[in-house]
């Protein structure tokens, strides 16, 4: 079995987890508001469900790479839409597990804000969204996706770089990951193999 197929439950999770993933998140600052936001149950849930829908991502970004080496194409897009996937990955498990105890126990830091932290998010979707892009750009060139799941990958990664929360940023590009995991997972068409004009020129002389 190809791995593209293996993939495709993973990467068809992108997609639902990040709408989930957002509607978590707007319920949270419905209720808590926006300077709560960090400490709500809620808003937590949607970090972790946004986990998950990262992980999908990164299915669907391995998905790419090898329907792109199997038609003999270049990976390097998709393989750093891959390491892309996991930096992002890494700064949802801190919004998980190390964010909601700073807003309780010292709120102040975050205040104040981290130089190292904010810089590490910029590289960290800086990669992502380099990666994407390259990624939906291969395929639109080895047409192993159509035109417009192409294009909406595109978009996707490029506005995850768009400054907002990451539920939101990530949506567009998780949904068209989710797409692409199912197009990807489809057997590979088979082109039959065409007889040149010699052939054919042959072929009429022995029959004449």
């Amino acid at each position: 079995m190809e791995l593209a197929t293996l993939l495709r439950p993973l990467g068809l999770v992108a997609g639902p987890a990040a709408v989930l993933a957002l509607a978590l998140l707007v319920a949270g600052l419905a209720i808590a508001g926006a300077d709560a936001v960090d400490t709500s149950p809620l808003a937590t849930a949607s970090s972790a469900v946004l986990l998950v829908a990262l992980l999908g991502l990164g299915a669907a970004a391995l998905a790419a790479l090898a329907r792109l080496r199997t038609a003999d194409r270049g990976i390097a897009g998709s393989a750093i839409a891959v390491v892309g996937t996991v930096l992002v990955a890494g700064g949802d498990w801190a919004a998980l597990f190390v964010m909601p105890a700073l807003a309780k126990e010292a709120p102040g830091v975050l205040e104040a804000g981290l130089g190292s932290v904010v810089v590490g998010y910029v590289a960290s979707y800086v990669v992502f969204t380099v990666g994407w892009a390259w990624t939906a750009i291969a395929l639109l060139r080895a047409r192993l996706v159509p035109t417009w799941l192409g294009v909406l990958t595109a978009v996707g990664g490029a506005l995850a770089f768009v400054p907002a929360p990451e539920a939101m940023r990530l949506l567009v590009v998780a949904v068209a990951a989710s797409l692409m995991a199912r197009h990807l997972a489809m057997p590979m068409p088979v082109i039959a193999p065409t007889r040149t004009v010699g052939a054919v020129s042959g072929a009429r002389s022995q029959l004449s």
